[in-house]
């Protein structure tokens, strides 16, 4: 048996987090050292991660002088694993990694590769070389004003181009993205949002019919010679619903089908070909009136849903450590087991996905112990956390309620 003698180092405090975390618990019994430049409920009161807060921590001199401070006190010990657990912690570790592979285990690409990707357009312009399917797309540029030709029709979703950029810019009422029906509306909203700062490129694309379930999750571990080890392919039954959490995971299962198992190949090859590391999760939507999966985007670091992984049988955690530390040859493997992961109340998901068909499906695989929950983890339940998660399972009644009836 491997000497047990690393530490994960993670950045970011949400659910993200708590599932890497609890995936490295899980598998090696080892606390990880969280930084994070705030608390948050879903990480508090925990006994499977330590945390270190560190105010600023999104900006670079800090960043690399608070990775060097940990390098310093733990590098004699352990091995250390440096894991960005949001966006902008994942652009900072790929702009410093000739740096950072010297002190830590750095399990990303170069960031001329993260940058095709991270870009949306540059993103799209992948799509259509490799063959994938996207929506009608405008790249909006602050150069154009009010001078806005859409080749399609209203409603359209509006995004920035780079989230990271657009996170650091943001201001009250901001949402993740934005559901349109008008140009008035439209132009209003680019107005606000670079008043606020933003000064990237803003996306307006079609917006593709069809409710939360519609939404399909692909998540994926490339190894280290740049070559996919996994990809579990789920549908997103359900979503949050809040301005700023709208269009995240809420409850997803595992879906495995041949036509499913195409479209992974096309990513496969997508991702190989671009010399890709490490962990990526895929947005996608089904398309009724052609028969198409849409791309949406290629997220630079595992899901928010990640943990359905870990959860089904396929840890995280030790891809990462088996490739990266251990240095051990890794099979290619889709994932085609049913699975279902949630994030919110089961009362919730039973009211609120509206196929019955689908709904009889994950009653059956609860209760044949085949569906997982990323924060009720047996090993870390003091009182204190009990009584959060309770108190969290109410309030989703709560939202999901004001913003989706019922």
């Amino acid at each position: 048996m491997n000497e047990i003698n690393f530490m994960p180092i993670l950045c970011a405090n949400d659910i993200n987090v708590y599932s890497m975390a609890r995936a490295f618990h899980e598998a090696y019994g080892i606390k990880s050292l969280v930084l994070a430049r705030n608390y948050n409920g879903v990480t508090n009161h925990s006994k499977i991660l330590n945390f270190k807060i560190v105010e600023h921590l999104d900006d670079t001199p800090v960043f690399l002088a608070t990775l060097n401070e940990i390098y310093e006190e733990y590098h004699a010990q352990k091995t250390l694993i440096l894991i960005g657990c949001a966006d902008h912690y994942v652009r900072l570790i790929a702009e410093n990694k000739e740096l950072l592979k010297t002190m830590f285990v750095v399990p990303y690409a170069d960031k001329a590769v993260m940058d095709n990707i991270v870009l949306k357009e540059t993103f799209y312009n992948l799509c259509a070389k490799y063959n994938l399917d996207y929506a009608k797309t405008l790249i909006y540029t602050p150069e154009m004003g009010d001078d806005i030709q859409l080749d399609f029709d209203f409603p359209v979703v509006l995004k920035p181009s780079c989230s990271v950029s657009y996170n650091r810019h943001a201001f009250e009422g901001q949402h993740k993205v934005y559901f349109i029906d008008d140009m008035a509306t439209l132009k209003a909203t680019l107005k606000e949002i670079y008043d606020h700062g933003y000064d990237n490129h803003m996306i307006i694309q079609e917006r593709v019919p069809g409710d939360d379930a519609c939404m399909f999750d692909l998540q994926v571990y490339v190894g280290s010679d740049h070559k996919v080890k996994l990809m579990n392919f789920g549908n997103v039954l359900l979503e949050e619903h809040t301005p700023k959490g709208i269009g995240s995971n809420a409850a997803t299962l595992v879906d495995y089908t041949e036509e499913h198992a195409e479209l992974m190949k096309k990513i496969q090859f997508l991702l190989e070909d671009i010399g890709y590391e490490g962990l990526a999760d895929c947005d996608i939507k089904y398309d009724a009136r052609d028969g198409k999966y849409k791309m949406f985007e290629i997220n630079i670091r595992q899901g928010r849903s990640h943990y359905r992984v870990t959860g089904g049988g396929d840890n995280l955690a030790r891809y990462i450590v088996d490739d990266y530390v251990y240095h051990k040859p890794l099979e290619l493997k889709y994932v085609k087991e049913d699975f279902f992961w949630h994030v919110v109340p089961l009362g919730v998901v039973y009211r609120y996905v509206k196929d019955p068909a689908k709904v009889a499906k994950i009653k059956k695989l609860v209760k044949e112990g085949k569906s997982c929950h990323s924060l009720y983890y047996p090993k870390d339940m003091s009182f204190q956390r009990a009584l959060y998660l309770k108190l969290r399972d109410i309030n989703h009644f709560r939202k999901y309620k004001k913003y989706l009836g019922q």
